[in-house]
């Protein structure tokens, strides 16, 4: 299902504003002879509203409601002046929304920031991208209570069914569940992924561009991949995390002679590296030119897998994708989530346009989609993707095809 609205936390989510925060708080914490806090403090400090912020970096013993009040006005007095200093939008933030404008999602921002300082931080970095911001407001209680989601949801003319509450803490998640919306969290803000996890994220994104795919094509629902998968007698089997399939990938290797295709995937798996003794390891050469074609086991990646239950895969010489057509007694495809695709035209569209420019640019040859990121279909001699291979089943005589999907996004 389409996602047509996102409602974005902002500190430690669209924006890194650990620093001018840090600087704020030490304002009023150095005026009154208190210890200075670190970022570091500060990260595990922020999420539930400035107050709170500021209670956590008073000394105990002297935090009485009226010191919070005189640091909570000097703070803010601070924060106003120097909250553009350091604060920047993380990488990836400014092209993800203008995807979405594009592809006209309604795009909300909520924070526990007080609300003067969340509206003018939003104008000033995203202007016309984002269309209503709410901050900390009188009277109105701050998250994780839901009350102003579901207002500013009602606001952007939004469904629950159709809305992802994107932020980078516990307190996110919470939100999202109090207000009945489904939770994505963010790995490269001011909380760990283990968090986010415990705290009820339905998904994680490493970086903004793993969101695009959820707004595409919704959050991922494994049962009816693996449904797809199976009707055509492929082997499905899916985790939530890299090091849950690398436990199962190395349990199944052990003591069976294995062959690998190049993958990213499988580099940062941390293979061959990850298999247990006994496995009798190989590249899908022995040496160069000289091809291992039957080991028992062959492990390979895909450029995309659709979920309709098709596997698709570009490659130049041959050798990588033949090894998953013939030879050996059993393939696993191993793919993040990153690599799911609507149907099998987007999947090929993936492959020639996300996949191939990128392995592109990372061999260095010189062809055009590795200047722009674009497949040109060229004619260059340099050219990689000389051979696109979809899997619409698995290969006869082959004991078992399988794919391992991983919930986390993996390779390109």
């Amino acid at each position: 299902m389409k996602i047509t609205t996102a409602i974005f936390d902002l500190d430690g989510t669209l924006l890194n504003t650990l620093g001018d925060l840090c600087d704020s708080v030490n304002c009023a914490m150095l005026r009154h002879g208190f210890p200075a806090v670190t970022e570091e403090q500060t990260r595990q400090r922020v999420g539930n509203g400035v107050r709170r912020l500021i209670e956590r970096c008073i000394p105990e013993n002297k935090c009485t409601e009226a010191m919070v009040d005189i640091c909570l006005d000097e703070f803010r007095t601070a924060y106003n002046e120097r909250m553009m200093n350091r604060t920047q939008p993380y990488d990836g933030i400014l092209p993800l929304l203008r995807a979405l404008k594009k592809a006209g999602v309604a795009v909300g921002v909520l924070s526990n920031k007080y609300d003067v300082a969340a509206k003018g931080l939003i104008r000033h970095y995203f202007g016309d991208l984002v269309q209503i911001t709410h901050g900390e407001r009188p009277d109105i209680p701050c998250k994780p209570d839901p009350t102003s989601t579901l207002a500013l949801l009602r606001e952007l003319g939004g469904d629950p069914a159709t809305t992802l509450y994107i932020g980078d803490s516990a307190v996110d998640m919470q939100t999202a569940k109090n207000a009945g919306l489904t939770a994505v969290g963010v790995t490269w803000g001011f909380r760990s992924a283990d968090e986010l996890r415990q705290a009820g994220a339905a998904a994680l994104a490493d970086s903004p561009a793993d969101l695009l795919p959820m707004f595409e094509r919704g959050l991922l629902h494994v049962d009816s991949i693996c449904k797809a998968f199976t009707a055509r007698g492929f082997g499905f089997t899916y985790f939530a995390t890299a090091a849950e399939a690398v436990s199962y990938l190395s349990d199944v290797c052990a003591g069976k002679s294995v062959s690998l295709g190049g993958s990213m995937t499988l580099k940062a798996l941390g293979f061959p590296e990850a298999f247990r003794y006994g496995t009798a390891v190989h590249w899908h050469w022995v040496r160069k030119g000289e091809y291992f074609q039957k080991p028992d086991i062959y492990l390979s990646s895909a450029n995309a897998l659709s979920e309709t239950g098709e596997i698709v895969n570009i490659d130049g010489t041959g050798n990588r994708v033949s090894a998953t057509l013939f030879g050996p007694k059993r393939c696993i495809f191993v793919c993040g989530v990153n690599k799911l695709c609507p149907d099998l035209q987007s999947a090929v569209d993936r492959a020639r346009n996300i996949a191939a420019p990128r392995n592109a640019q990372r061999l260095g040859v010189r062809t055009p989609c590795a200047v722009d990121g674009k497949c040109h279909d060229c004619k260059s001699p340099n050219r990689i993707c000389r051979a696109m291979v979809v899997h619409m089943g698995p290969p006869l005589g082959m004991e078992k095809c399988e794919i391992v999907l991983i919930g986390e996004p993996l390779g390109y």
